[in-house]
């Protein structure tokens, strides 16, 4: 459920997660809907275009098969889209780690440019010394 605000840019979700017990009482609570949910990046456009296409090309099937990996029987189209999926990459980037990004905020605030793969090379033959 979503109410959207008199500002287009914002929305807010209403969000209710239920525990593993039945008689566990559920957490509820608001929260903004990610900017992504609307505009979403590159890679989950490309990840979503691919899983519609997969998805779609197993439209038909049947019963359910075996899944090796949880050892369950799932419907035939959900692991045929699964095995499909499995290993593909959207995206070249990585992200920078925390202490990455502290440490390039630290060395700026210096006034030292340091490029982070020489930092990160650096610190990890450092490491390995030890």
């Amino acid at each position: 459920m979503s109410l959207q605000p008199r500002s287009r840019d914002t929305f807010i979700q209403l969000v209710i997660r239920r525990r593993s017990t039945k008689t566990g009482k559920p957490t509820v609570f608001l929260r903004a809907v990610p900017e992504t949910a609307q505009k979403p990046t590159r890679p989950q456009l490309a990840t979503r275009i691919t899983l519609g296409e997969v998805s779609r090309s197993t439209k038909g099937r049947r019963g359910f098969t075996y899944d090796p990996e949880t050892g369950k029987l799932l419907p035939g189209s959900a692991v045929a889209v699964k095995l499909a999926m499995k290993g593909e990459k959207y995206s070249t980037r990585r992200k920078t780690a925390k202490w990455e990004r502290v440490l390039r905020e630290y060395f700026r605030q210096q006034g030292i440019e340091v490029p982070i793969e020489e930092l990160r090379k650096t610190l990890y033959t450092y490491l390995e010394s030890k």
